[in-house]
This record gives C-alpha cells, sequence and structure tokens, in this order.
C-alpha cells in the first residue's frame, strides 16, 4: 500500500528519477522469485496475520471484538494458540483504543497476569487509555507521534479499536483516506512493518434478514467495500444466540487472500481467555436451527428428562434432541437455565428431581 504522501510534495518526487521507484516500484519476475520473507513474516495461522498485512476483526457491538484483540496480543506475548488458529512466533502488541478504561482493561488482564512470570505482559504488550483527542489519524502531528512510537516499540501488530473511530465517515473515500493514514505511520521497510488488525462494526441487523454465513460474512461489514477490499483476512465474530446469559461466540474466517479459511470454531467468552466450546452444534447453528427451543413447555422438558438418573450433560443434551424440543447449542442453556430441577454430583452427573 502506497503511503500518504504529503502534498505538494508528490510532485517533487516525481521530478527526481532517482526516486521513481518510491511512487511505482516494478519488479522483474525473478525478484519475486528471490523473495525470501524474514521467519516471522506469518505471524499466524495460514497467512491470518501477516506481516505488513492487513486483517480485520469484524463484529457487532458488544460480541466481544475488543475481549479477541487482546486474547490476541496475549497469544503473542505467551507465544498460545488464538482462538484456534496457531501462532508462529512471538511477538509485541500495540493496542492503539480508545473505549476501554482501566477498570475494563484490568478485567481482562487479570485473569491472564496470574499465569505469567512478572513483568512478562510488560515486557509485549502496550495499551493507549483513550487519548484525550481520540484516534486523531486525520492530524499530521497525531501521525507523527505515532509513527515515533511505532519506531521505538517495534511491535509485531498493531491494533485499532475501533474502526469507526478513525475513518470521518462511510464513503469510500473516508475509508480510503483513513487506510492510507493508518498504513503512513508504518516503518518503510518492509521487514520491520507490523501486522495491522483494525475491529470494525458489521451491519445493523434487519429482523427479516437471513444470517449470512461463511464468505458471505464478507459483505456484512458496515460501510463502504473498501476495507473489506484492502484487508487480506477477514474475521467475523458473532454471538450464538441473543440470550445475554449465553456467552458462546462463533469465528468465521470469511476471507483469506493468501491461505485457507477453514472452519468456523465455537467458543466461550472468558476475560483475558476463550475457551473452546467442544460440544457445540455447529450444523445446527449454520442452519438457523439454533432458534428452536427458546421456550420449551415444562412438560415436556419433564417427559424428556424424567428418567434421568447420574447422566452425563452430553446424554442429558441427547435426551432433549431425540425428541426435538430444541437443537444441541441451545440445550446445554436449556439444562442450566433449568438447574433447579437437576442434581449434579460432585463428578458433574445429572439426576432429573422426581
Amino acid at each position: 500500500m502506497i503511503p500518504i504522501l504529503e502534498s505538494p510534495s508528490l510532485r517533487g518526487v516525481l521530478d527526481d528519477a532517482h526516486r521513481l521507484d518510491d511512487i511505482l516500484p516494478i519488479w522483474k519476475p525473478s525478484d519475486f522469485l528471490n523473495f525470501h520473507p524474514p521467519h516471522d513474516f506469518i505471524m499466524m495461522g495460514d497467512c491470518h496475520l501477516t506481516r505488513g498485512g492487513l486483517t480485520v476483526l469484524g463484529g457487532w457491538p458488544g460480541v466481544g471484538k475488543s475481549r479477541a484483540a487482546m486474547a490476541l496480543a496475549i497469544a503473542g506475548a505467551t507465544g498460545g494458540d488464538w482462538l484456534g488458529h496457531p501462532l508462529h512466533a512471538r511477538f509485541k502488541t500495540l493496542v492503539i483504543q480508545c473505549e476501554n478504561g482501566p477498570y475494563r482493561l484490568k478485567s481482562e488482564l487479570s485473569p491472564v497476569a496470574g499465569h505469567l512470570a512478572p513483568d512478562e505482559l510488560d515486557e509485549w504488550i502496550r495499551i493507549t487509555p483513550p487519548p484525550p483527542h481520540g484516534l486523531a489519524f486525520q492530524e499530521p502531528e497525531f501521525r507523527t507521534r505515532l509513527r515515533e512510537r511505532i519506531a521505538q516499540l517495534k511491535p509485531g501488530l498493531v491494533i485499532i479499536d475501533p474502526w469507526n473511530r478513525v475513518a470521518d465517515g462511510d464513503k469510500q473515500a473516508d475509508y480510503r483516506g483513513a487506510l492510507d493514514s493508518i498504513f503512513s505511520c508504518l516503518p518503510a521497510e518492509p521487514t520491520e512493518r507490523p501486522a495491522v488488525l483494525i475491529l470494525h462494526h458489521m451491519r445493523k441487523k434487519s429482523s427479516e434478514a437471513t444470517r449470512k454465513t461463511g464468505r458471505d460474512l464478507l459483505h456484512e461489514l458496515a460501510g463502504s467495500y473498501q476495507i473489506g477490499s484492502a484487508a487480506r483476512c477477514v474475521f467475523a465474530l458473532e454471538p450464538a444466540t441473543n440470550r445475554t446469559e449465553d456467552d458462546t461466540v462463533i469465528l468465521t474466517c470469511c476471507k483469506n487472500n493468501d491461505g485457507k479459511e477453514g472452519h468456523p470454531t465455537a467458543w466461550h467468552r472468558r476475560d483475558g481467555f476463550f475457551t473452546a466450546h467442544p460440544d457445540f452444534d455447529m450444523e445446527a447453528f449454520l442452519s438457523g436451527e439454533d432458534v428452536k427451543g427458546r421456550g420449551i413447555p415444562f412438560a415436556a422438558l419433564e417427559k424428556a428428562l424424567s428418567g434421568m438418573r447420574f447422566e452425563t450433560r452430553t446424554q442429558a443434551v441427547n435426551r432433549l434432541c431425540a425428541l426435538d424440543l430444541c437443537s444441541r447449542s441451545r440445550a446445554y442453556s436449556v439444562l442450566k437455565e433449568n438447574s433447579e430441577n437437576i442434581i449434579e454430583d460432585s463428578e458433574g452427573r445429572l439426576t432429573w428431581k422426581s
């Protein structure tokens, strides 16, 4: 991506033949064939996060985008996986955000800090409190100071949270200008350029809209198509249901220009951690079946579970699904919502109160 050039310096550069490559470099095929990327060029997954590349994490408000981004920064510090995607190198992260204050950030970092050596997070992660003037990428002074910070910290990943505080509007020119402003703050040397992760909102849902899945989620990013077009990789994070007590979220890679998208995965959202949800019925979710079972009559529930004695949670779920009372993913919540009618022993086995 060509960085922003402060007008009217472009004409001066073009007049200097020795600097023409600054504007329009041209390579021979052999130059590409001889290109040797640094060992940490592919930072995560199958090119899901690469140095100098743009990755977007989209989701509706409140789904957990900021928590997921912080989990990625923590994974970069520890070398662990991020929501099922392996990291290929540890990296420093600079989180540029303007919405979460000290209380929220402490709640996200505290569960993780107890598992690490003292000051280990300090070595790998830097976070901005909400800046006094917001994410003012349109201001030359803001970009200058950010360039200096990035040159000093040398992060492998820069996270921008959220996108709607960077772009001045939803038009193509607004998005193009905002993206150029961000990339103008990165080092010119390709091996020193960090990956960029932008957190972005999805379009407002319509009550009549059919749920989008897979690659179709790319078109649910709010505003201009520019951001989805510019990104090498796009993730979508969705709530499994609209129930406030359900912490299950679904992560889908809906675009990956340089690798495979992979399958959607289900996770429990936690402060600092996201834990896998291995029993989630993904097939039912993708087919829209998860809307079933929101109000199971007690008589039907009692009929399904009345004979249950010292059974596993999975066996209890099978009882509900066998009578077609709800989807598998919904069944786990049904058991939790009716815990006053269920006895759970020390080994997690369930018995219906007769």
